[in-house]
C-alpha cells in the first residue's frame, strides 16, 4: 500500500523523495549523512524522517495525533535519540554514553533511530567510538549524522554513510516562499538577499533577528558616518555596556560578542562596493543611507578594510582587547 506524507518543509524536493521512499519500501540505510551549510533545514529534514517512520497512522506520516507523534514533539519518546543540541553534549563522555545506549533493546519491539547534530565538531577518540558502531551497527538501528561540512570527519566514517547533500535555494524559490509570510516588500527583499537561499536563516530573521540585524546596522552605519571622535566614543560607549552585560567576560569571550557586528560590517561595506560598481546592494532595508556612504568612501579603503575585519577575526582568537581592534579600525576608515 503506497504510504502518503506530508512534510512541512520547503525545497530539498530529490532528499525528501528518497527519505519517503525508503520508509515506503522499508529499505533503510544504517547510516545517512546529511550535509551542507547551517540553515538549509537538515536537521528538519531528520526531525521528520524520524517522526514519519516512528508514526502510527496509516497515511499521511507524520499525523502529528498519535502517541509515537506526540511523544516525540515532546522529546521523550524512547526509540528516538538526538544527540549534539549543545557543544557540551558532544564530549567524548557524552558520545560514549549516547553510543552505548543504541545497544540498547528497543522500547517498542521495532526500531531505534538516532540523530547525532554537528558531528563534524567530535574528537578524535569520539569519532573512532563512532566508526564501531557504523562497522558493527545495532540490529534494526539507523543512524543519522547531521554536518554542515564533510572536511574534517574521517573518511572511513564518511565511507560507511548514505550521503545526502543539501544545497542553499535559489533567489527565486526563496522569494516564492517568502510570500506567504506577513512582511512588506523590502523586508522579504532583504531577507532573501541576508539568507543566501537558506530557509532555516530566513526564519531567523523573519522572528526577531531582523529587528537585531536593524539595530546592529545602524550602530554600524553611524560609525561609518561619524566623524573619528564620535565614532571612538560609541565604541567606547558599547564596550562599556558589553562588560556591564558580560561581567564575568574574559577578553576573549567579549571578542567573541563582536563577531556578529564584524559580519556585519563585512556585508555593509560589501554593499557599498556594490552601490559604487551601479550594483543593487543586498541589504535593501538601509539602501539610502549605503548610497550616502558611497559617496564619502574610495574603493581603495573600503577593500582594505575588508582585508582588515578579516585580520581581527583572527586576533580576537589571541587574547588581543576586541575594544583596541575596533579602535583602529575605525582610525582606518577615518585615515
Amino acid at each position: 500500500m503506497s504510504v502518503d506524507f506530508s512534510w512541512p518543509i520547503y525545497g530539498h524536493q530529490q532528499q525528501i523523495n528518497f527519505l519517503q521512499e525508503s520508509i515506503r519500501q522499508d529499505k533503510l540505510a544504517n547510516t545517512y549523512l546529511f550535509y551542507g551549510p547551517r540553515g538549509l533545514g537538515k536537521k528538519l529534514v531528520a526531525y521528520n524522517f524520524a517522526k514519519s517512520l516512528f508514526c502510527q497512522a496509516e497515511d499521511n506520516k507524520p499525523c502529528k495525533k498519535c502517541d509515537a507523534c506526540r511523544q516525540i514533539d515532546k522529546g521523550v519518546f524512547a526509540d528516538l535519540h538526538i544527540l549534539g543540541k549543545t557543544q557540551d553534549e558532544l564530549s567524548a563522555e557524552s558520545v560514549k554514553g549516547f553510543l552505548a545506549r543504541l545497544s540498547l533493546t528497543t522500547s517498542y519491539g521495532g526500531h531505534k533511530l538516532a540523530i547525532i547534530q554537528k558531528v563534524e565538531s567530535i574528537n578524535l577518540f569520539s569519532a573512532n567510538a563512532l566508526l564501531k558502531i557504523l562497522e558493527e551497527p545495532p540490529k534494526n538501528t539507523t543512524i543519522i549524522l547531521v554536518a554542515d561540512q564533510i572536511h574534517s570527519l574521517p573518511a572511513t566514517i564518511i565511507s560507511r554513510c548514505q550521503l545526502l547533500k543539501f544545497r542553499s535555494l535559489d533567489k527565486e524559490s526563496i522569494q516564492e516562499w517568502l510570500k506567504s509570510f506577513d512582511l512588506t516588500e523590502i523586508e522579504k527583499a532583504t531577507i532573501s538577499n541576508l539568507s543566501f537561499g537558506k530557509p532555516g536563516l530566513a526564519l531567523e530573521y523573519m522572528e526577531d533577528k531582523l529587528d537585531n540585524f536593524k539595530e546592529k546596522c545602524e550602530f554600524l552605519l553611524k560609525l561609518l558616518d561619524n566623524d573619528t571622535l564620535s565614532a571612538l566614543q560609541s565604541l567606547d560607549h558599547w564596550f562599556t555596556a558589553l562588560k556591564k552585560e558580560y561581567p564575568s567576560y574574559k577578553i576573549y569571550e567579549l571578542g567573541e560578542q563582536t563577531k556578529q557586528y564584524l559580519h556585519l560590517l563585512e556585508l555593509i561595506l560589501r554593499d557599498i562596493l556594490w552601490l559604487k560598481l551601479g550594483r543593487q546592494p543586498i541589504n535593501t532595508i538601509f539602501e539610502e543611507q549605503l548610497t550616502l556612504l558611497a559617496k564619502q568612501y574610495q574603493p581603495g579603503i573600503l577593500l582594505k578594510n575588508l582585508l582588515n575585519i578579516n585580520k581581527i577575526k583572527k586576533q580576537l582568537k589571541q587574547n588581543v582587547s576586541p575594544l583596541t581592534l575596533w579602535e583602529n579600525l575605525v582610525l582606518d576608515f577615518k585615515s
